[in-house]
């Protein structure tokens, strides 16, 4: 029997873009909801070299569903100076949940 979640696609997600800044997050957050884009963060410690050699802020992560790209990509269009600050990634999320 197959139900209407048997076609549905699993382990689409993206990984995005990635900010360094707290105020970028908000403000990509902010036109993510705007524009419906479904997202969770992943945040990823700095590296020893990163430690060392100044820096430090954990890079964040950006993850969407690989449906929802161009959506995502036409929403942060509109951000002016901050997208500067914005490392667009656009790959497979190697996401991994561990139980």
């Amino acid at each position: 029997m197959e139900n209407e979640y048997s076609k549905v696609k699993v382990n689409n997600e993206i990984d995005f873009c990635s900010v360094s800044d707290t105020d970028v997050k908000t403000a990509i957050e902010k036109v993510f909801m705007k524009a419906r884009v479904s997202y969770f963060l992943r945040w990823e410690k700095p590296g020893l070299f990163s430690k060392i050699f100044g820096g430090g802020k954990p890079d964040i992560v950006f993850c969407i569903n690989s449906a929802q790209l161009e959506i995502a990509e036409e929403a942060l269009g509109g951000l002016g100076e901050i997208e500067s600050s914005i490392k667009m990634l656009r790959t497979k999320s190697n996401n991994k949940i561990g139980f």
